[in-house]
């Protein structure tokens, strides 16, 4: 089978490529307000030294003019524009336009780094039992400094439902197969649907960590911070666990880890509840029910700042 792809070195040329030597990697930015970092991301793209790419660019209603910024590469991307619905719907529109056979999302304000896509394609083609792959990554400023080196820890699912930590960040990719399985994100979740999407993505196979830095997260204004997401982001964290744990045939390696699981879900969700009085006792009960021990810590805690 043949693909036409555009030829990163040469972005004017179009190349015929084998999908067996150079299997086909779909891209996929969704895009909001972002007109500041979005020509960056889409270069780091377009400039990466592999041939087979197919790149979807998505403007979700923006009101700036990132709509400009992509119809300078119309020739090179795949891009639409649509009414604000959000960013996961926009994703899950991106997944349901995919032809290649191994598939990332790149947010528009972090740009790739040279080689990622190269990288992890041969991490999948020298390991045809890994289903996903994520690599070490660079926290970015607005003016795309370096800010800190991110070391990702060996992946472990236990420690990732454990720990209540999304360790698949920016520039992990995966098999197309997953979404056959998976049918995308989850859009009753608005702030937590990529830690929903690799918690069940968990159950289908390995992933594998590729020690190298191949992406960048950008830290910037335009970011909202936990407590800026309030009460609706608190809850998300705490429905994610339920419906995990109300998945039919879960393994016992899994269910054993329910109460921690519950536990720093609940911390999460202490860290970004809503700053009202009901809310925070709401949150207090619910931690308390899922965390039998969460009071007895509390008074230890604040005993230990008396003294």
């Amino acid at each position: 089978m043949l693909f036409i792809c555009y030829n990163a070195k040469d972005k004017n040329e179009k190349i015929i490529s084998e999908d067996m030597k150079y299997p086909l990697v779909t891209i996929i930015t969704p895009t909001y307000n972002r007109v500041s970092f979005l020509e960056e991301t889409i270069l780091s793209v377009l400039n990466q030294n592999y041939p087979s790419i197919e790149y979807i660019v998505l403007d979700d209603g923006s009101t700036d003019k990132s709509l400009e910024v992509i119809k300078k590469f119309k020739d090179k991307v795949i891009w639409e524009s649509h009414v604000n619905i959000g960013e996961v719907k926009t994703v899950n529109k991106g997944f349901s336009m995919v032809h290649g056979d191994i598939i990332t999302v790149v947010n528009s304000d972090d740009p790739l780094l040279p080689n990622a896509v190269s990288s992890m394609v041969d991490v999948f083609k020298n390991n045809p039992k890994i289903i996903v792959t994520y690599p070490d990554w660079v926290k970015i400023n607005e003016k795309g400094k370096e800010m800190e080196k991110i070391r990702t820890p060996e992946y472990n699912y236990e420690y990732m439902l454990r720990n209540h930590d999304n360790i698949t960040g920016p520039g992990t990719f995966f098999r197309k197969d997953i979404l056959k399985m998976l049918k995308g994100r989850d859009t009753q979740f608005k702030y937590v649907s990529d830690y929903d999407f690799w918690l069940r993505a968990g159950l289908l196979g390995p992933f594998m960590r590729v020690p190298k830095i191949l992406a960048t997260s950008r830290v910037h204004k335009g970011q909202l911070t936990f407590k800026d997401k309030g009460y609706k982001m608190a809850m998300e964290h705490i429905r994610v666990i339920n419906k995990l744990f109300s998945l039919p045939g879960l393994p016992e390696s899994v269910k054993k880890n329910k109460t921690e699981a519950y536990a720093k879900a609940c911390e999460a969700a202490r860290i970004c509840r809503g700053e009202s009085f009901a809310t925070k006792v709401f949150i207090f009960f619910v931690t308390l029910y899922y965390n039998p021990s969460y009071l007895k810590e509390l008074i230890a805690y604040r005993f230990s700042k008396i003294r």
